[in-house]
Order: structure tokens, then C-alpha cells, then sequence
């Protein structure tokens, strides 16, 4: 298979990816609890901290995206397990973070 295949394979993965990647470095680097929570964000009493691990667990996601993909190329089946366990893993760690610092 070549490059042209590949990326018609995985076209959408390596778009959540792409996504993923610029609001999760965004997170990381510009601190900015408004980007997550619109409203109200003096709410949070830990923003660096809670911009910080959002920011890494939005990077955890596209990265689970671009392993659904590869995964994809051998087994279907074994690609929607790894994007919902991803999808669960995601939501444990997001409500732990929020608990702890919002």
C-alpha cells in the first residue's frame, strides 16, 4: 500500500489527530481555562493544573485516534475496541481531573 492509500485509509484519524494536537498544546501552552469552560471560568480554583491535564488528556485522544487507524489496517473489530476503550479512558481521566481542580 502506499502513501496515497494509506492517507485515504486513515484520512479522518489524521484529521481528529491534527485537531487534537493544536487544542491540546494550545492547553499546555497558553494556560487558558476559557478555551475549555466559556462559562465561568473563575469557577476552576486550579487552572493551571486543570488547563494542563486537559490538555494532555485531549493529546491522549488523538494519539488513540491514529492508533484506531493503524490498528484498522489489521483488524476492524480490534479498532473499535481500542477507540471505546479510548473514549472510556478519556471520560474516567476528564472527570478525575475535574473533581480534583475544578
Amino acid at each position: 500500500m502506499n502513501l496515497e492509500g494509506i492517507i485515504n485509509q486513515m484520512g479522518i484519524e489524521i484529521l481528529v489527530f491534527t485537531v487534537c494536537l493544536y487544542f491540546g498544546t494550545r492547553l499546555i501552552i497558553t494556560r487558558d481555562v476559557k478555551i475549555i469552560k466559556k462559562e465561568n471560568p473563575e469557577s476552576i480554583r486550579h487552572p493551571k493544573e486543570y488547563t494542563l491535564y486537559a490538555g494532555l488528556i485531549i493529546l491522549f485522544m488523538g494519539i488513540a485516534a491514529i492508533v484506531m487507524g493503524i490498528v484498522s489496517f489489521f483488524n476492524p473489530t480490534a479498532a473499535l475496541v481500542v477507540i471505546v476503550v479510548s473514549v472510556l479512558i478519556m471520560g474516567f481521566m476528564w472527570k478525575y481531573i475535574h473533581e480534583k481542580y475544578a
